[in-house]
Order: structure tokens, then C-alpha cells, then sequence
């Protein structure tokens, strides 16, 4: 005769857990194999606690992410069942771990339950432009001046000839020709010389240093610089504009801030929850037994 299976009361719990509860009658079922089904309710509590962008994701047309989370669902619910068949759950390991999934679920469901309590829009929008008052240097979009160039590119050929080549050329530009044609038709720069030589506008930092140094320091619209070497090869630079700083618009950099602002607080709401609980005056771990519980 065989005994009845005695299962630890933890197990017993965690078993109540691992059986889906019965679907709401308004829930719609949205996957199923067999008498297995997943339903609106399971997807709504699969989302639940994810971060906003993947649900963004999910929601936009022709996505085919929610059809993919749904069959994930439903098959970790085949499995799940099988195990359970199998006897799975009546093995201690299986019963531990189960019981730290229950105390992960509860434990991100407090938090986020007090992260809802704490994160109120208007406090988040305020956190926000009091950060772009104070620190109106992060939010400003740096000085950026536009040039043109023409490029002879480093080559094994005679060094000498390849400066002549380029001082002839600027002595050209000094006596009027245009710049303009001149980089169209001899610039070795394919991607600025259908543009006439021109590299668009461009803030310090994005050029190579000895082309920066030369650029920065023109002044004038239309002013040249001399001869300028580069590990590219031989430049000859002209001056188009230069436009100042610009403090971006609140509205511009208003989605960033406001989800730092809300990761902050949420943050904060976590931290007074646990810091009392990692108070090291109530707080006990032991060393010795955690690295011999390691080596196990």
C-alpha cells in the first residue's frame, strides 16, 4: 500500500501558486493548447512592473512582440504543468526555489506599489525644470562653426609636387576663383566635394585637431586659411559661419529629464524602504557560513 505523499507546508504553498487560478469569466482567452489557456488577465499580469518602452514597443502596429510574449506565457504554463505531473514539486530544491520566486514577486510589488504612491507627474515635471534651471549649461547646445574644404589626400607620391599642387590651388582662390567649383571638381574629399567642399556646421570636438585648430581660428565669412596637414592629408580651409551657444528649450529636453527625475524618486522610495532593513545595528550576516555554504 502506498503512503500518502506528505509535501512540507512551504511546498504545499508553493504548489497553490504554480496551478493558475481560473480565468475571469470577462477575460478573454488569448492563447491555448488543450484545456491550457492563457487569458488577458495573464498578460496584463506579465506586463505588469516592465519598464513603459517595452509596452510601447509591444502596442505599436504591426508588433509582433505581444504574440511572441503570449506563446512564451503559454508555454512556460505547459511546462510548469508537466514539472507538476512529474512530482517535481514535491523535491525540496524545487520547493525552496519556488519559494524565493513568491518572495521576488512580492518584494518588486511592494515597491512598485510604493514607487506609484511617490511618483505624481506634476512633482516629476517640477523636479525637472528646477534640474534645467540649475544646471543650464547641460541642456546647451555648443558654439558650432560650418566650413568648407578642399582635401589632397596623403599619397607615396612626391611630397614635395603634392604642396605645390595645393599652394597652387590656393593661390588660386586668393586671385577669386571659386571655391566652390574648385572643390567639386578637385577636392579628394568624395562626401563634401559634391557639396562644394562643404562639412556642414560642427561643434569643437568632432574634427581632427590640427583641422580644428585651423577652422576655429578663422573669423570672417569667406576667409581662408593657409596650407593644413592632417593624417588625411593637405587642407585648404574656407570660413562660412559660426553660430553661438543655444540654451535647447525646456520642451525639447523635457522627455530625458523627466524620466530621470522619475527614476530618481522611484529611487528614493525603494531606499526608505530598505534602508531600515539594512540597518547593520539589526543586521546579521555571517561570513564564515556564507563561503562555506558557497563551496557546497
Amino acid at each position: 500500500m502506498l503512503k500518502p505523499l506528505c509535501l512540507p507546508l512551504s511546498a504545499l504553498f508553493s504548489l497553490a501558486l504554480l496551478a493558475p487560478l481560473p480565468a475571469a469569466a470577462d477575460s478573454a482567452v488569448l492563447a491555448s493548447r488543450g484545456d491550457v489557456q492563457v487569458t488577458a488577465d495573464d498578460l496584463a499580469a506579465d506586463l505588469a512592473g516592465r519598464p513603459a518602452d517595452f509596452i510601447t514597443r509591444l502596442r505599436e502596429p504591426g508588433a509582433t512582440g505581444g504574440e511572441r510574449l503570449v506563446a512564451d506565457i503559454l508555454l512556460r504554463r505547459l511546462v510548469a504543468k508537466k514539472a507538476q505531473d512529474d512530482g517535481l514539486i514535491a523535491r525540496k530544491d524545487v520547493a525552496d526555489r519556488l519559494r524565493l520566486a513568491q518572495e521576488r514577486v512580492l518584494y518588486d510589488i511592494y515597491m512598485e506599489r510604493a514607487e506609484s504612491q511617490t511618483v505624481r507627474e506634476d512633482r516629476i515635471e517640477a523636479l525637472a525644470r528646477d534640474e534645467y534651471r540649475a544646471f543650464p549649461e547641460k541642456f546647451t547646445k555648443p558654439e558650432e562653426i560650418r566650413v568648407r574644404h578642399i582635401l589632397f589626400r596623403q599619397c607615396n607620391c612626391d611630397k614635395n609636387a603634392h604642396r605645390v599642387l595645393a599652394e597652387s590651388v590656393l593661390e588660386r582662390l586668393n586671385k577669386g576663383e571659386s571655391f566652390e567649383e574648385l572643390a567639386t571638381t578637385l577636392s579628394e574629399d568624395p562626401g563634401s566635394a559634391k557639396r562644394g567642399g562643404d562639412l556642414g556646421l560642427k561643434p569643437k570636438g568632432t574634427m581632427v585637431p590640427e583641422f580644428e585648430a585651423a577652422a576655429y581660428a578663422l573669423k570672417k565669412p569667406g576667409e581662408l586659411s593657409g596650407i593644413v596637414e592632417t593624417s588625411f592629408g593637405l587642407h585648404i580651409i574656407r570660413f562660412e559661419e559660426r553660430v553661438a551657444p543655444v540654451l535647447r528649450p525646456f520642451d525639447e529636453v523635457k522627455e530625458g529629464l523627466m524620466e530621470a527625475a522619475r527614476n530618481r524618486v522611484k529611487g528614493e522610495a525603494r531606499k526608505k524602504i530598505a534602508d531600515p532593513f539594512r540597518d547593520p545595528a539589526t543586521l546579521s550576516v555571517d561570513a564564515e557560513a556564507v563561503r562555506r555554504a558557497l563551496a557546497k
